[in-house]
């Protein structure tokens, strides 16, 4: 999924529907072509994501508000506690499914799995419950089998989390994105806090920022204190951008239209 179709996605979620003038207006602030904006509904629609119960208005559906729910709860394990327990995820899907599979470690991938040997995934949190909503999305059920447990012999170790896990380069992207937060993006939002006005200027600041974090949050594993070393960013960077996320959608006026959108976020 594009990271426009993530957003609007999270848009759509948020206000308990929206119309499609409304997506436009919202995203020409951002100078995204209205065609852009229909075709990713299109796709949203086509993968089941959102639906239409009245016309040029949309709702998320069941498996889209699965799929926020998810990219919403990985930023939670960085406060989480870890049990020391692991998830592994095996499977063996035949050559005649390889879109399936293929689809399949894509979405363990995403979720923060690493891959220890061929058709073998680990994690240190517990994603069962989405792991067999994959399953049964793919029909691949009796593909694959599940374990929670301990290791007894060569647990991962911060070093061999950095073989398992793209650790370093996730660490060079924090450093990157890290950097342009604080010398670009926070000075130009800073000066859009002094006059919110309608609010939409800092709104769509706000969904530019929400964006870069989902995006993060995708690609990060969100592996617990005990696998990382002292030299890891992406703590303090979420930390960072978090707080400036929640000050820019109390900067939006409870008035405005955009308020709605944020105030799950606030109310959280």
């Amino acid at each position: 999924m594009l990271s426009l179709e993530k957003q609007m996605l999270f848009l759509i979620s948020s206000a308990d529907g929206i119309d499609v003038k409304r997506l436009i207006e919202i995203y020409d602030a951002r100078n995204v072509a209205e065609q852009v904006v229909r075709n990713a509904l299109v796709r949203l629609k086509k993968d089941e994501y959102i639906h239409s119960l009245e016309r040029s208005k949309y709702s998320i559906t069941e498996r889209g508000l699965d799929f926020i729910t998810t990219i919403n709860r990985k930023p939670l394990l960085l406060d989480k506690r870890w049990d020391g327990q692991w998830l592994t995820v095996m499977f063996e899907v035949p050559e005649s499914e390889r879109k399936k599979r293929d689809a399949l470690r894509s979405d363990l991938l995403q979720l923060g799995f690493g891959p220890l040997y061929k058709g073998v995934y680990i994690t240190p949190w517990d994603y069962a419950e989405e792991v067999l909503r994959f399953a049964e999305q793919y029909d691949l059920g009796a593909c694959l089998t599940l374990l929670r447990g301990s290791f007894i012999y060569q647990s991962p170790t911060p070093l061999r989390a950095k073989q398992l896990w793209p650790l370093e380069e996730l660490n060079e992207i924090y450093r990157g994105r890290m950097d342009w937060f604080r010398t670009e993006f926070v000075p130009a939002a800073d000066r859009l806090l002094e006059a919110p006005a309608d609010g939409l200027a800092i709104f769509v600041r706000f969904l530019e920022l929400g964006e870069l974090l989902a995006e993060l949050s995708l690609s990060d594993p969100m592996l617990p204190q005990e696998l990382l070393d002292e030299s890891w960013l992406g703590r303090a960077c979420f930390g960072e951008m978090q707080v400036y996320l929640n000050k820019l959608a109390n900067a939006i006026p409870t008035t405005s239209t955009y308020y709605a959108f944020v105030s799950r976020l606030l109310q959280g």
